[in-house]
């Protein structure tokens, strides 16, 4: 199936019976709110994940801010979203795609083949006069046992490694916040050395659409594999879904940013 596919796809087949809808709604400053807008109006059937008790595993001194879920969670969350092996998952939220991006990297990570991201998320469910559904949906759960695939991910010590080695590392957070101008999250500024800047909303138009393909921001066919990453390893997977989509597969720094400055004696670029 599609990495990407529109409202009028998923309209048609919202009833299949092997097609399972997550919402991913979540707002960092108000993380209460996504589980709240869902209840009050989501796509009819779809079930939710939330970014932090779903999507992430434990916060400790190292790996950041969103570490990633151990498998043992992974597996529970796929099971209770009654996930099967031939489902056909589509995740979608209110943040253009960052949150849903999240959901759809990891079931890639897990081994899941069919997944996709809803083009414009909610809002161009709600644009195109669809309907909605209250109160959370029943789900089944399923059984899936999964193997995680650790070729997808690169630790802090790799990053180092690809920094001497001069492999192409892209910081996917806004410029302002790569130029160190700017950092309303983590306690220094800046950026990973040598890292080039690729905003993950460059690849996305003013209604919250993704751009075509031929028009997102950075995303050039020939280029070695690169590492991504963003503040927390959630708004990379973006560029991870842009990538794949241009038929690269980039490898995510999970801990990101968050996670280098763990790391006293770790340089950092202005």
């Amino acid at each position: 199936m599609d990495t990407i596919v529109s409202v009028e796809w998923l309209s048609k087949h919202i009833y299949d019976d092997d097609i399972v809808v997550v919402d991913c709604q979540y707002d960092l400053v108000d993380k209460e709110s996504g589980y709240k807008a869902y209840l009050q109006g989501h796509i009819p059937n779809a079930r939710y994940a939330d970014l932090e008790k779903d999507l992430s595993g434990p916060v400790n001194k190292h790996g950041g801010r969103h570490p990633l879920p151990s498998s043992s969670k992974l597996q529970s969350v796929i099971e209770k979203l009654g996930i099967k092996e031939h489902s056909k998952v589509i995740a979608y939220d209110r943040q253009m795609g960052a949150m849903a991006s999240r959901l759809w990297w990891l079931l890639k990570y897990a081994g899941h083949k069919q997944r996709a991201v809803l083009d414009g998320g909610i809002k161009a469910w709600e644009d195109a006069g669809l309907s909605l559904e209250v109160n959370a949906t029943e789900v089944k759960r399923s059984y899936y046992p999964i193997s995680l695939d650790q070729s997808m991910v690169v630790s802090m010590e790799e990053v180092k490694d690809a920094i001497l080695q001069g492999k192409m590392i892209i910081d996917s957070r806004a410029r302002e916040r790569y130029l160190g101008e700017s950092e309303p999250i983590d306690n220094k500024a800046g950026h990973i050395p040598t890292a080039r800047n690729l905003f993950w909303k460059d690849h996305m138009n003013q209604d919250h659409t993704w751009k075509d393909k031929e028009s997102r921001g950075g995303v050039v066919k020939g280029e070695k594999p690169p590492i991504i990453y963003c503040g927390s390893g959630v708004t990379a997977c973006v560029n991870l879904l842009a990538f794949h989509d241009a038929g690269i597969e980039a490898k995510l720094y999970p801990g990101s940013f968050s996670d280098w400055i763990s790391y006293e004696d770790n340089p950092i670029e202005p």
